[in-house]
């Protein structure tokens, strides 16, 4: 069993299945790639996976989700918990309109954190976001004044500063240039030392490189799970081929 598994996983938007029956063991420490045509259920999926979709209208998920064996839809459990350690970094960066430290400290501080203890999360986090160096002499300045790769970066840094388990991407470089996205790519490598990675791409050759394992998704089924090499190269599912190929999506 992985980090997190899910059995029987099924969400409904009203009448619409959007996510059918999945089955999933993510392993712990590595790098999950969601990849698929639009709309084929992956963000969905991805969002399941912290309960981000509670708050949605009208939506309703069977299955479960367990994580650290436990069913986090179990009744008892809190969401805000949940997502303290499961973090989420979006497609676009969005930083709060405040200052590069106060970004990082927010939460933390929150949760009853103290100055020298805040000042210790700071560098922490913005060192395992690999954007210290770039920042160190100006964390009191406005976070909207970093380039959009830095602002994605520091997104993530905010994310690590809650301590959490598990990072999920949903398309987290789609809106940046080639060498942020790089970056961005770099970093995912060295997270995974720590974390568990899970991402939504668009981007097959970034699954390619950077994902130990891919999930093909289409029309809310999980077609096909494996290696990313062997999703790449020798898939099992004549569909997966086709979408891997090119053919469609």
């Amino acid at each position: 069993m992985g980090i997190i598994t899910t059995k029987d996983l099924n969400l409904y938007y009203g009448d619409k299945q959007a996510i059918n029956s999945i089955n999933m063991d993510i392993e712990k420490n590595r790098i999950t790639a969601l990849i698929g045509p639009s709309g084929c259920g992956k963000t969905t999926f991805l969002k399941t996976l912290n309960r981000m979709n509670d708050t949605i209208p009208n939506c309703k998920i069977t299955g479960e989700v367990i994580f650290d064996g436990i069913n986090i839809y179990d009744n008892k459990i809190d969401p805000m918990l949940v997502r303290k350690k499961m973090g989420m970094v979006f497609q676009k960066p969005n930083p709060f309109p405040m200052s590069i430290y106060d970004n990082i400290a927010y939460a933390p501080k929150y949760h009853g954190k103290k100055k020298r203890e805040l000042d210790e999360i700071v560098e922490k986090s913005l060192k395992a976001a690999a954007l210290w160096e770039e920042v160190k002499d100006r964390l009191k300045k406005s976070a909207l004044s970093l380039s959009g790769g830095q602002q994605q970066r520091l997104c993530i840094a905010r994310t690590i500063a809650l301590n959490p388990e598990v990072i999920l991407m949903d398309e987290a470089t789609s809106a940046l240039d080639p060498i942020s996205t790089y970056k961005i790519e770099d970093l995912m490598g060295e997270l995974k030392k720590t974390y568990t990675v899970v991402i939504v791409t668009h981007n097959m050759q970034q699954a390619s490189r950077i994902a130990d394992r891919t999930a093909f998704f289409l029309l809310g089924d999980l077609v096909e799970y494996d290696t990313t090499e062997n999703i790449f190269v020798n898939p099992r599912n004549q569909k997966t081929l086709d979408y891997v190929s090119g053919h469609f999506g």
